[in-house]
Parts: C-alpha cells; sequence; structure tokens
C-alpha cells in the first residue's frame, strides 16, 4: 500500500505530514529553526532537520516494503547561492529581506519592470528573487558570478534529496522572472539581475518524479515528487479549488487567493499571478503583517518571554476582553512594510483615535482587527480583478483561534470554514501532488473524495459587522498616509 508525506519548509519551521492511500493520517510532527532571524535563516539547519523528520517518521510508520511519495511544499521568495557541491556562498534570504528596498523605490516605474510585472504576475517588491540578485548584481557582482546556483531553499532540499537542481512552476513563478506563458526564465528577468540561465535550477511541473533518492533503507522505496509553493498548496489542501472559492492563510505572515483557468496579471500590480499548472494559476495577495505582529508586540512591547502558543493564548485572553472597534482605536498594522495591495516595503505601522480610556487590551484587539481589516482590502481587490468570491476556506495558525476566526468573519462580512483536520493545508496540497504523481488524483477537486475531512462554518456576528464597517472606513483613510 503506498503512503503519501508531505514536507512543508516554512519560514519558522518545517513540517512532515503522511497519510495512506485513503486519507489516513498517519503521522505528523514540526521541527522549529534556532538559527537565523526574520530575513536571513540558516539553510544547512533546515536541510538536517527536514532530513530528521523524515528519518523519525520511518520508525512509526516502517520502512518494511513501504512505497513512500514525498512531495515539497516551501516557502516562496527565498534565495541562496551555492558552489558547485552544493555548499551555501550565503545564508537563506527570506520574503522578509528589504536589502533591496532602494533599488526597487528606484525602478518601479521602469518600462522593463512595468513590462516584467504583467507578462510574470509577480509584483516587483524587495521579496522577489528578481530585486535580490539585481541588488546583489551592483553590491557585490563578484559572488553573484561565482555562484554555481541560485536557488531558493526548495531547490536546495530537493538537491539534498534527489541530486538535480530542479524546480516547479509555482515556486518559480513567485521569483518575478517566470514566464508562464513561454514555461521558462523571462530573458528580461536574466537581463536585469545579470544571471545566467544556467545558474538556475530547471523548471518542471509540479508532479515531476524521481525514480530514486538518497535516502536507501531496506524495504523502503522513496519516490520524491516536486511539489509547489506553499501558497499554491495551501489553495490545494483547503479545498479551495473551486472558482470562487477563496483560501486564507494566517501564519507568521498571511495570504488570500482564487484560482483562475487562465494567466491574467492585476493591471494595476495590486494582486499576484502564479503558475500551478497549465489550466491552474493562484491569484491574490500576501501581507508581512500576520501572527508575527502580536508575538512582536508581546516580546518587545510588553516584554514578555515564554514558548510562542503561551504568549499568543494570553494575547487573546487580554484582547477579547475588550468591546469590538476598541471604541474607536484603529490600528494599521504595517510594522514590517507591506506588501498586497499597497507594495510599500518602507510602510509603517500606527494607531489613530488613541483616548485616555484605551489600555493595553485595546491596542491588543487593534492589532487583531487592523491586520483583518487588510485581509478586506485584498479581498475587495480580488473581486474587482478575477469576480465574486462565494466561499472562504480557513487555514494556518490563527484557526486555532475560534475568537480570531470570528473577527475575521465579522471584518469580512463573509462565512468562514475552518477544516477539521489539524493537518497543515500545505503539507496536505504537497501530499495532493503526490497523489497525482501517483495516479490516484486525475483533477485536484478529486481530493474533496481522498481526504474525508469536514468543516466547521463560522459566521459573521451583524452587531460586530456594523461596528467593523465603520471602523474599516478609518482604516482606508488611514492607508492613504
Amino acid at each position: 500500500m503506498p503512503l503519501f508525506a508531505g514536507l512543508d519548509l516554512g519560514t519558522t519551521h518545517t513540517k512532515l505530514v503522511v497519510l495512506d492511500e485513503k486519507g489516513k493520517l498517519l503521522h505528523q510532527a514540526k521541527s522549529s529553526y534556532t538559527k537565523g532571524t526574520t530575513t536571513e535563516l540558516d539553510p544547512q539547519e533546515i536541510r538536517d532537520l527536514a532530513e530528521n523528520l523524515m528519518l523519525d517518521s520511518f520508525s512509526v510508520i516502517g520502512t518494511s516494503d513501504t512505497v513512500l511519495y514525498l512531495s515539497l511544499s516551501a516557502a516562496m521568495h527565498s534565495l541562496m547561492l551555492v558552489d558547485e557541491k552544493a555548499t551555501p556562498l550565503t545564508s537563506l534570504s527570506t520574503w522578509a529581506d528589504t536589502s533591496s528596498l532602494l533599488l526597487v523605490n528606484q525602478y518601479k516605474q521602469d518600462p522593463r519592470v512595468r513590462t516584467l510585472v504583467s507578462e510574470t504576475g509577480t509584483p516587483f517588491h524587495p521579496m522577489t528573487p528578481l530585486a535580490k540578485l539585481w541588488h546583489l548584481r551592483l553590491s557585490n557582482p563578484a559572488l553573484l558570478s561565482s555562484a554555481f546556483k541560485c536557488v531558493g531553499i526548495k531547490e536546495y532540499i530537493w538537491h539534498h534529496f534527489t541530486g538535480a537542481w530542479e524546480t516547479d512552476c509555482s515556486t518559480a513563478s513567485a521569483t518575478g522572472m517566470y514566464d508562464p506563458l513561454r514555461a521558462d526564465w523571462h530573458p528580461l528577468g536574466l537581463e536585469l539581475t545579470g544571471v545566467k540561465k544556467e545558474q538556475l535550477p530547471v523548471v518542471k511541473p509540479v508532479e515531476w518524479m524521481r525514480k530514486e533518492s538518497r535516502f536507501q533503507m531496506e524495504g523502503l522505496q522513496l519516490l520524491p515528487v516536486l511539489g509547489g509553493s506553499d501558497g499554491c498548496l495551501a489553495q490545494i489542501g483547503s479545498k479551495a479549488m473551486q472558482r470562487g472559492t477563496a483560501s486564507l492563510t494566517i501564519g507568521t505572515s498571511g495570504a488570500i487567493r482564487v484560482v483562475q483557468s487562465a494567466f491574467k496579471a492585476d493591471p494595476d500590480s495590486g494582486l499576484f499571478s502564479y503558475q500551478l499548472d497549465a489550466t491552474h494559476f493562484v491569484c491574490g495577495g500576501p501581507t508581512n503583517n500576520g501572527g508575527i505582529v502580536l508575538q512582536w508586540w508581546e516580546e518587545e512591547i510588553m516584554g514578555k518571554s515564554a514558548p510562542l502558543g503561551m504568549l499568543l493564548d494570553s494575547f487573546e485572553q487580554e484582547a477579547a476582553s475588550v468591546v469590538p472597534g476598541c471604541e474607536g482605536l484603529v490600528c494599521l498594522p504595517y510594522f514590517g512594510g507591506e506588501r498586497a495591495p499597497v507594495w510599500d516595503a518602507g510602510a509603517s505601522g500606527m494607531f489613530a483615535g488613541v483616548r485616555f480610556q484605551h489600555r493595553q487590551a485595546h491596542f491588543k484587539r487593534a492589532l487583531v482587527e487592523g491586520i483583518c481589516f487588510i485581509f478586506r482590502q485584498i479581498l475587495e481587490r480580488i473581486e474587482k480583478v478575477y469576480g465574486p468570491v462565494h466561499r472562504i476556506v480557513a487555514s494556518g495558525g490563527f484557526t486555532k483561534s475560534k475568537w480570531w476566526v470570528q473577527v475575521m468573519s465579522d471584518v469580512l462580512e463573509r462565512t468562514i470554514d475552518v477544516g477539521e483536520e489539524d493537518a497543515d493545508a500545505s503539507a496536505l496540497g504537497a501530499i495532493a501532488i503526490a497523489m497525482k504523481a501517483a495516479g490516484c488524483l486525475n483533477e485536484w477537486t478529486e481530493l474533496e473524495a481522498q481526504l474525508p475531512f469536514g468543516y466547521h462554518s463560522i459566521s459573521p456576528n451583524d452587531l460586530n459587522r456594523t461596528i467593523y464597517r465603520n471602523q474599516y472606513q478609518e482604516f482606508l483613510r488611514l492607508c492613504q498616509f
């Protein structure tokens, strides 16, 4: 009986989920990173943790006459340089790296950049490998030219497992250098960055599979499947592949996305359009400011030190004690700059309407409400460009807080469905890719029957939605500053 594993390489930890062919959860585990920062990580630590998670899983699932399809999911926009022996020449730069901010501001309106954005579907922002490599070409050309490969964490781990330098089209789409219509690296992206095509990984379909891996254990046949980017795979894993269904994810950062059947870039560059396969494009907007805002407030403003789960539990208890609307206090939570829809890495956060009656708990609730207002703003843009959204499915760490999901529902004025299965949506999406590679799925929508877990729904409170409708107008006013 074949087994299916999804390995999700995130920005704070790596997760592994293993299912059998009937969708039964056999094993899940995660390991958090101890090295690096929000903007830079240690790729060798991630490699070692990923390998250890795999080895540990074998003791649980067994290796006797086992065929295991292993599919990868990874956070988008990461970048590192390696030599011919796959030894890192740099740390791993994450989506939060803003070292190219000045370059982005200088060239944002350049006709070449506008052409790239319209033809790749990726907004021009410091998060992108396009901006990072262009900046590196200007700041350290010798380092760039000496690199054997310019890759992200996905390609580094894939090479460790298979010995091949390959990437999938969904991950390539997020670089700002991939042309989905050509199904290849964009010549203009190569020109602006000074990178040679042979320095980049070969782009393959998400279900691309290798027949051999570097994991050799008696009785185990491990078949690596390329998989995709975490955002695109969360769409699959949330079972949000029908037109008009949005997938909303909040972890460290966040995003909301829909699926289109053809490539269509946002004419105002406010949203992304990433290719999943020939007939599915995942379109939407990301925010820098998800759970990391709450963590920052507790650790840096409140001076608390405790495991993250405990910090966020105490945060929720205090924030939930305040009435919706925070008695007029509004937060623009751009504390880490912002991506969609403003795409301004230099943006900063603010509170407005501060009065004597406001206590610490008011500021905490205003942070959560402000994050939810960001999602309403992105959702409105999605519906303007890609059509109405009839259903929203939530995933990510914020779904562990029923209170936060309720606030999101009230702000969006939409019912939100939350999966009853505790497994990570991106890892489940990776497993769906593996199932398709193995011939167990023909269409992404068949995952509904293959993974028969249900949902519980949270609907908006009529009184709260009215409060938030007025509060949202103040949020939009703050966005103009």
